[in-house]
C-alpha cells in the first residue's frame, strides 16, 4: 500500500455493511419494480416496511422463531398493500395521495401499537436470524466473511433479482405486466385483466417491503424503534427510478446507495474527512466518466453532461493531490444518502423512460 494513504474507510467491515445495508433495498425494489411496471406507483412503500418491520418484531417477541417473524412481517406489509390496491385500483384514487396516506397511516398505527403493547417495558430485544457462511468462501482472507458469511437473506435478494429479471423479460406473466403499463386498453382487447395484474403487482410489492422491514427488525437488529425505516422506502424508490425500471439498473443503484449509507456509518464521528474518501470519490468520477464514454458510441452527449464528467474528475482529483484538512458535521455524514438520492433524481429522472401508464388513475373501462 502506498505511504499515507488510508484505505481505512473501504475495508472488509465496510463492505459487509454495504451487502446487510443493500438487502432490505433490493428486497423491496424487486417488489417495486414489479408494481411499476404495471403501472402502480407505490409510494406507500415505506408505510409498508415499516408494518412489516413492526410485526416481523412483534411475532418474533411471541414466538422467539425469526423465521416465523418473517412471515409476520409479510402479512404486515400486505395488509397495508391491500389497502393500497382497493384505494387505487378499485377505487380509482390517486396513487401518490393514497401512497402518501398509507406512510401516515403506518406511523401512526405502529407507533400506537408499539406504546400499548411495549410502552412499560424496557427495550425489549428478539432473537435475530444467524450469519449463514458458505463453506470454503467464507475463508477467503480479507474478503470471505464480509461477502460470504451474511445471513441466508443477503444472499436470497440476489437470487429474487435474478428471478425478477427472469419473470420480467423471458416470461408471459412478464409480458403482461409490463404491456399492462404501456398499453392497459390494448392489453385488455387481448383479454388480459388488467386490475387483476394490478393487484398482483401491488400485492407483490406490498409483501416484499413488508419482508424488507423484516429484515431491519429481526435480521439487523433484533430490536424495533418508531420510524426505524428511516426513508428507505423512499430510497427504494429512486433506486427503481435510477435503475430505468431494470432489474440490473436496480442492482447498481441500491449499490451506489448502500455504499454511501456505509461509508456514512464510518465516517459519523471523525474530526476530518480522510484522503482515501477523495481516492474513493475519484474512482467513481472515473467510472461515471467510462459509462458516459460507452454511450457517446450509441448515441450523442451534450456538451453540459460532458462537463459535468470533467468537473467531477477534475474536482475529487484535486482533493486527492492537496489533500485539504476538511472538517464537515456529523449531520452531514448522516444525511450523505439522501442527498445522493437528490442527486439522482435531479440528473438522471428526466432523462430516464418511465411505463407510459405510472402514476396515472386507472381508465374507468380497464378491469
Amino acid at each position: 500500500m502506498t505511504a499515507g494513504l488510508s484505505l481505512s474507510p473501504f475495508d472488509a467491515a465496510w463492505l459487509g455493511s454495504v451487502l446487510v445495508l443493500m438487502t432490505p433495498l433490493l428486497i423491496a425494489g424487486a417488489g417495486e419494480l414489479i408494481s411499476e411496471r404495471a403501472g402502480v406507483l407505490n409510494v406507500g412503500l415505506e408505510g409498508m416496511m415499516l408494518s412489516g418491520a413492526f410485526f416481523a418484531f412483534y411475532v418474533a417477541y411471541l414466538t422467539g422463531s425469526p423465521a416465523v417473524a418473517l412471515v409476520g412481517g409479510v402479512a404486515g406489509g400486505l395488509v397495508f398493500g391491500l389497502v393500497m390496491g382497493a384505494l387505487v385500483i378499485l377505487a380509482g384514487a390517486d396513487q401518490i395521495v393514497a401512497g402518501v396516506g398509507i406512510n401516515l397511516a403506518a406511523i401512526g398505527l405502529t407507533s400506537f401499537l408499539f406504546d400499548q403493547i411495549f410502552g412499560g417495558q424496557d427495550q425489549v430485544i428478539v432473537a435475530t436470524l444467524g450469519e449463514a457462511p458458505i463453506p470454503v468462501l467464507s475463508s477467503i482472507p480479507y474478503v470471505g466473511s464480509a461477502l460470504f458469511g451474511q445471513d441466508l437473506l443477503v444472499y436470497g435478494a440476489i437470487a429474487l433479482i435474478v428471478a425478477t429479471w427472469f419473470v420480467l423479460f423471458k416470461s408471459s406473466w412478464g409480458l403482461m405486466i409490463r404491456s399492462v403499463g404501456e398499453m392497459p386498453q390494448a392489453s385488455r382487447t387481448a383479454g388480459i385483466s388488467v386490475a387483476g395484474v394490478q393487484w398482483a403487482g401491488v400485492l407483490i410489492a406490498a409483501g416484499l417491503g413488508g419482508l424488507a422491514g423484516a429484515y431491519l427488525s429481526v435480521v439487523d437488529v433484533g430490536i424495533f424503534k418508531e420510524q426505524m425505516t428511516d426513508g428507505r422506502g423512499f430510497l427504494v424508490l429512486v433506486a427503481v427510478i435510477f435503475g430505468r425500471w431494470r432489474p440490473w439498473g436496480l442492482v447498481c443503484a441500491c449499490l451506489i446507495l448502500a455504499a454511501a449509507d456505509g461509508l456514512q456509518l464510518r465516517l459519523a464521528n471523525v474530526t476530518s474527512v480522510p484522503r482515501s474518501v477523495w481516492v474513493g470519490l475519484l474512482v467513481a468520477a472515473l467510472l461515471v466518466a467510462g459509462v458516459r464514454w460507452w454511450r457517446r458510441r450509441v448515441g450523442a452527449t451534450g456538451r453540459g453532461a460532458l462537463a459535468v464528467t470533467a468537473a467531477s474528475i477534475l474536482v475529487p482529483g484535486g482533493l486527492l493531490i492537496f489533500n485539504p484538512d476538511v472538517h464537515l458535521p456529523d449531520q452531514l455524514w448522516r444525511s450523505l444518502p439522501y442527498l445522493l438520492a437528490l442527486s439522482v433524481l435531479a440528473a438522471g429522472v428526466s432523462r430516464s423512460r418511465m411505463p407510459s401508464r405510472l402514476g396515472l388513475q386507472p381508465l374507468r373501462h380497464e378491469g
